[in-house]
Parts: C-alpha cells; structure tokens; sequence
C-alpha cells in the first residue's frame, strides 16, 4: 500500500527511514528532540515511486553493465538512466504536490535547500552521504519542482552508480528528498562527539566559518577548530585561523557568492563562548538520543547568539564508533575536516547547486 507524497518533518511517519530517507529520518529525530531545524517537508520514497511509474525501467542501461566496466561506459549509461527518469518525472500530480507544499513554506517566497536523502545515507556503519546531490538558495515553485527531479536523477550519475557497485548495494532503489528553509547564516561548521584526531569521547571538537558551511565542508579555507571538554564544558583548545573569504547568500537574487571577509573579523573567532556551549548542548543531546557518536553541521543565523543555533543534520560516526573507546592522548593533530571530508565524500563534485556549489543547508 502506498503511503503520502508530502510529510512535514514532525510528522510520526517521518520515522521510517524507508520513507523519507536517511536524511530525513535524521531529521525527524532532531525536531522530536526539540533542537532548531530549519522549517521543511519531506518528499516521499513513494512519490519518487508514483512519479516514475512510466519511467520504462530506468535502470535498464546500468543492468548490461560488466562489473569491471570502464568509467566512459558507466558514465554513458547513467546518463541514459537519467535521461529515462527526468522525462518521466518531470510533470504530473507527485509534482503538483511538491509546488503547493513549497507555497506553504513562508507563503512561497522562502529560500530553501532541496537535499536527496537515500534510504540507507546516514546509517551507522555507512558513508553515502554525498553520493548524490543538493541544490542551494532555491527560490520558486517551478525551481523547487525541478531540483526535486534532478534529486531523483542523482541516483543514477556515474559516482553514485560506481559507489553502489563498490558498496555492493546492486539496484538504486528509491530516493526521498528534504525540502527546507535555508538560514540566513551568519557562521556556519561542524561537529563531532569524539575527537577524530584519537577517538577520545570525551570532548566535542568544533570548526566553523563565517558565512554558509561550504567552503569548509570542500576543504577549500582553513576554519576556526574548537576542543570542548563535554563535561566541564570548557572550551580546551582554540586555533582561530585567518579567514579571508566566505560564501554567502545572494541579497538579491536566489544563489550564492564568494565575497572578501571585513578586515575586522578576518582573525576574529566565528563562533563565541555563548555559541559553544549552546553547540556543545545540542552535540551531548544528539549523542545521547542516538547512542553513539555523532557528526553534525550547523548554522548560526545572522545576527549570531546561543538562540539562533540551528542543527541542519546529524549522523553517526563511522571510523571511530566501531572501536573500543580511548583516552586522550596530548596530539595536537587536526583531523576533523579530513574525518568529515570522507564521512561526506565527494562534497564539492557531488553536492552541486545549480551552479556547482555543493551541500550544507546553511
């Protein structure tokens, strides 16, 4: 039996990772904790379903595959797999749906990021996350509707094809998409409840930038890192780096851009003590709720504060949460972007918006 196109992110049904994805179940958990997160709606592995039910088998040309297929054949093979969906996806009543759930987000005119979320991504023991792709600053009905379709068609691109293959996962199975309101960020970053460096749980260790998230998440500037000791709540270690460029929102136009940071904030810390120890709270929720280990990002709306911390996702750590925990050892090695670059492999080549920026609803 089938289930509805469009669930909002409290919904009880948005509990079922089979309905809504590893990223919208993810998020389900954080409203019913009560964190900030983002205003949204989930569109449905069932919607996916009703959408391509004259698709014609879309994953006809990825079957006549050879496992050892050379990437020029699997690239041309998914783009037939796309091509096949997008035709079939992109008019009908599953996005109809889709375009008056959007007008009911802040009376159509809200600026949202449109996330695939696979059943499977976000998973302990798992890595799919950025495997497939998000769009940015979106602004629009028609725009939404289409970065939807294009969510769907991220199944079947060469990297997620080859990943699947990798993984052993076979089929593309279905795909759900989160719809949400982006924050006007002010900073941005992410977290972990362990430190990444050594395993030790018992510090929260923190990077951020100012601006939206992305060009940490990319590896593409060196953020603020932040040691916090999860009981005291002592912030332990600081490395406040000089910041000289950040992605921020178009004012006036759906999008993103590059711009200078002032010269006055440059080596200033993005985040302050109140932030922290609001960040350092939600991690120690999150962690708690789930069991095990979390990474997380975030975003702190303009114009900054403890209240205006919102959580864009959380998920469990996978390189460490399999292992016996350790004590803290005295390394001053950073490693959490690179712990995070490949919890979210691929962030920059995979997570485009329109115009290539990649994922970090923030």
């Amino acid at each position: 039996m089938s289930g509805p196109w469009i669930l909002g992110l409290a919904d009880p049904a948005v509990a079922d990772v089979a309905a809504v994805g590893g990223k919208g179940a993810g998020l389900h958990r954080l409203v019913a904790l009560g964190a900030r997160v983002p205003c949204g709606f989930v569109v449905t592995t069932d919607a996916f379903r009703a959408a391509l039910s004259d698709a014609h088998d879309a994953e006809a040309p990825l079957r006549d595959l050879a496992p050892d297929a050379p990437i020029d054949q699997v690239e041309r093979a998914a783009a037939q797999a796309r091509a096949r969906l997008l035709r079939a996806a992109t008019a009908g009543p599953v996005l109809d749906a889709v375009r008056a759930a959007y007008d009911g987000l802040a009376g159509g005119v809200a600026r949202v990021a449109v996330r695939s979320s696979a059943v499977g991504e976000d998973a302990a023991g798992a890595s799919f996350a950025g495997e497939h792709d998000t769009f940015l600053e979106l602004r629009g009905r028609d725009a939404v509707a289409d970065a939807v379709c294009r969510c769907w068609a991220s199944l079947y691109t060469a990297r997620a094809v080859s990943y699947r293959e990798h993984a052993g996962t076979g089929s593309a199975g279905a795909m759900a998409v989160v719809v949400q309101e982006m924050v006007p960020a002010r900073a941005a970053g992410v977290f972990m409840t362990l430190n990444p460096a050594n395993g030790d749980r018992s510090t929260v260790v923190c990077e951020a930038v100012w601006g939206l998230g992305e060009p940490l998440v990319s590896g593409m500037v060196t953020p603020d890192r932040f040691v916090i000791d999860k009981i005291s709540g002592e912030v332990v270690r600081r490395e406040v780096a000089t910041k000289e460029r950040c992605l921020v929102r178009d004012p006036e136009h759906p999008g993103t851009h590059e711009t200078d940071v002032p010269a006055d904030r440059r080596e200033q810390p993005c985040l302050d003590d109140a932030e922290l120890a609001e960040i350092l709270e939600l991690a120690r929720r999150v962690e708690r709720d789930a069991g095990v280990p979390q990474d997380g990002e975030f975003a702190v709306a303009e114009p900054g504060g403890p209240a205006r911390v919102h959580l864009l996702q959380t998920r469990p750590e996978t390189v460490w949460s399999t292992r016996a925990p350790r004590a803290a050892t005295s390394g001053a090695q950073s490693a959490l972007s690179a712990v995070l670059a490949t919890l979210t492999r691929g962030a920059t080549a995979t997570r485009p918006t329109p115009e290539g920026t990649p994922d970090h609803a923030g």
